[in-house]
């Protein structure tokens, strides 16, 4: 299956990868800017884990993505449980 072109987002059921794509960022770039590895953006984005990022790391992520913590998706906010 062909590669889609740099200027095409890829389509994905994952929110976070899809923001992370319209942000035209890489992951090692998204890793870098929030401070995990590499695997935990990979893992988050096939859904093998559920992310959770600190507050520090919430902003920067919000950043990194040019979105306010409002905008994101509910899917990627933490539960009222966890708190």
């Amino acid at each position: 299956m062909p590669s889609p072109k740099k200027d095409q987002p890829q389509k994905t059921n994952s929110p976070f990868k899809q923001l992370r794509l319209t942000a035209k960022l890489s992951q090692e770039q998204l890793a870098r800017d929030i401070g995990v590895a590499v695997s935990t953006i990979r893992r988050w984005e096939k859904g093998q884990a559920e992310p959770t990022m600190t507050v520090i790391q919430m902003k920067s992520f919000c950043e990194s993505i040019n979105q306010t913590l409002d905008e994101l998706p509910q899917s990627l906010l933490p539960s009222a449980d966890a708190a």
